[in-house]
C-alpha cells in the first residue's frame, strides 16, 4: 500500500462536527469538511474538502475535485450518484452490502497471500487488513464524557465532541455517517475497509456523542495522522439552496446519461486513468 493511497483514502475514516447544540427539528443543515495530514504537526497538508447539505429528508455530498454529489436518500434505501459530464446512476442499499461482502472475501485472500510472505511490508499489510475485518479497540471516554478515544494494534481514534440533550440529531448523522463510508469503500477504489469506521461511529451512538473533530492514527511506517474538522450551520445559504434545485433540475432533465452501478465504476476507473 503506498504512503499517498493511505493518505488520501484513509481520510474516510474520518468524520468530524463543529456543531453546537442543533435542535433535532432543523430541517437544513450545511457541513463544510476538511481532512488534513497532520503526520508532521509543522508541516499541515490539506487532502480534501466537501460540502454536504441534510436538506428535506435528503442528504446532498459534494465534492467539487471530483465534480461528484452523492444523494443520500434513507427514505427509499438508495444513493443517487450525480458524476462530472452529465452521468448519473443509483445503488441500494442492499446493493452496497453485496459488494462489500464480495470486498471482504477478496480481503482474506489478500491475507492469506500476505501472510507467506517474509517481507515486513506483507506482513504490515496482512495485519492491517486483518484488523479492519475484525476491528477490536480498547475505548476510553474522558474530559467530562467530551472526549472518545479508540485505541486499537494497528489505528486510534481520538474524538472530541458534544454530547445532544436529544439523540435524534446524533443518530441521524451516525446513519448517514455508516452509509457513506459504506459506499465510499466501494465507489472509489482504497485499501480502508469501513469497519473500523463504524465501530467508531457505534461507540459514538452509545454515548450519544456528536464529534466535532476526529484524529485518526494509522500504526505503519512512517506514521499517518489525520485529522478532519467540519464546520456546521443550521442555515443553508442561497447559493446553497441554488446547488440543490440544479442538482434536482439536471436529474430530471434529458441531458443526463443513467448508468448500472457497475458501469458508473467503470467510468470513474476510466477517468482516473486518463
Amino acid at each position: 500500500m503506498s504512503l499517498r493511497i493511505c493518505l488520501v483514502f484513509f481520510s474516510q475514516l474520518l468524520a468530524t462536527t463543529l456543531w453546537s447544540a442543533l435542535p433535532a427539528s432543523a430541517q437544513s443543515i450545511r457541513v463544510f469538511t476538511e481532512v488534513i495530514d497532520v503526520s508532521q504537526p509543522e508541516q499541515p497538508q490539506p487532502l480534501s474538502h466537501s460540502v454536504t447539505y441534510f436538506h428535506a429528508g435528503r442528504v446532498y455530498d459534494y465534492m467539487p475535485d471530483l465534480g461528484e454529489v452523492v444523494i443520500f436518500e434513507p427514505d427509499h434505501h438508495r444513493f443517487i450518484i450525480l458524476g462530472n459530464n452529465y452521468v448519473a446512476t443509483e445503488v441500494s442499499f442492499a446493493e452496497v452490502n453485496h459488494f462489500l461482502e464480495s470486498a471482504e472475501q477478496e480481503a482474506q485472500k489478500l491475507i492469506g497471500e500476505y501472510s507467506k510472505s517474509s517481507e515486513p511490508h506483507a506482513l504490515q499489510n496482512a495485519a492491517l487488513l486483518q484488523f479492519q475485518l475484525n476491528p477490536n479497540f480498547q475505548e476510553e471516554l474522558s474530559n467530562g464524557n467530551t472526549q472518545l478515544t479508540l485505541l486499537g494494534s494497528q489505528l486510534d481514534y481520538q474524538v472530541t465532541g458534544t454530547q445532544m440533550s436529544d439523540s435524534t440529531v446524533t443518530q441521524e448523522y451516525l446513519d448517514y455517517a455508516d452509509w457513506t463510508k459504506r459506499l465510499n469503500y466501494v465507489l472509489h477504489p482504497q485499501p480502508t475497509l469501513p469497519h473500523p469506521r463504524l465501530q467508531l461511529n457505534q461507540a459514538l451512538r452509545k454515548h450519544n456523542l456528536l464529534p466535532r473533530t476526529v484524529e485518526v492514527t494509522l500504526h505503519v511506517e512512517p506514521r499517518v495522522k489525520l485529522r478532519a474538522v467540519h464546520d456546521y450551520s443550521d442555515k443553508l445559504q442561497s447559493i446553497d439552496r441554488q446547488s440543490i434545485s440544479r442538482w434536482e433540475r439536471t436529474l430530471q432533465g434529458e441531458e443526463v446519461r443513467w448508468m448500472t452501478f457497475q458501469e458508473y465504476q467503470q467510468f470513474l476507473i476510466a477517468q482516473v486513468q486518463r
